[in-house]
């Protein structure tokens, strides 16, 4: 019978390394999920305002920026541009949290003195 030689060469130092560096990500990763979620949620935090006005030939656009600054999505934002005796509304499909969605609303003079607000949404 022959015998077998086993080789059991040391690893090399850069292995080790890599190995500790993968494993420090790896948990570091781990502890960033868990925190996130044992944070407590704070409903969606929503703010207007116009950020461009553009003129067209059937009057003015506007250029309304929605912010979340909540910790939640908001669905069906409901917006509302007054300038005057004149109103326009829109509707966002949803505003991401911590994000930001766009929506336009036509005035027939111009609206950079239009009072916008955030008028309700929904849960997703």
């Amino acid at each position: 019978m022959v015998a077998k030689k086993s080789s059991t060469a040391p690893r090399p130092l850069l292995q080790w390394g890599m190995a500790a560096v993968g494993a420090a990500v790896t948990a570091s990763a781990i502890g960033v999920i868990i925190w996130d979620g044992l944070q407590p949620a704070s409903p969606p935090s929503l703010s207007a305002r116009i950020v461009k006005v553009e003129a067209t030939s059937s009057g003015h656009v506007a250029v309304i920026e929605v912010a979340n600054d909540g910790d939640d999505t908001a669905a069906g934002v409901d917006i509302e541009a007054v300038l005057g005796d004149q109103s326009a509304t829109a509707t966002l499909d949803y505003v991401p949290r911590h994000g930001q969605a766009k929506a336009y609303v036509r005035f027939d003079a111009d609206p950079r003195a239009a009072e916008v607000r955030v008028k309700g949404w929904s849960a997703p």
